[in-house]
């Protein structure tokens, strides 16, 4: 009786590395979607502004996140976008005046991405 030896696929072959680094960049969805962010925060040449920058879209984020949710239950449906447009669009002006308040040399600088 013979063997028939089937060649084995090396674990690191490039089809083999295409298929686990694909789903984390281009085929990832969320990190493409992250990735549009990221265009405002390229254009900033110091480390303070794009923190400040970072941390404001966090704030904003969580902020709406919870607002929202709390409201959840009382929005009708129709307006459901608008309502959440509305809150977003508030605290965005909230952050901007707070960093107007306090950071204005970063505000001056970040003024064209609010």
């Amino acid at each position: 009786m013979s063997t028939v030896k089937q060649e084995r696929e090396p674990l690191f072959s490039a089809k083999n590395r295409k298929l686990l680094t694909n789903p984390l960049g281009v085929d990832n969805p969320i990190t493409v979607q992250v990735l549009g962010i990221c265009s405002a925060l390229a254009v900033t040449a110091k480390l303070k502004p794009a923190f400040v920058m970072s941390l404001s879209v966090i704030v904003v984020i969580v902020f709406a996140n919870l607002i929202i949710s709390i409201m959840r239950n009382g929005i009708p449906p129709r307006i459901r976008i608008i309502v959440q447009l509305v809150v977003i669009a508030s605290l965005v002006i909230l952050v901007d005046q707070f960093l107007k308040a306090f950071v204005f040399d970063v505000s001056k600088q970040l003024s064209v991405f609010v």
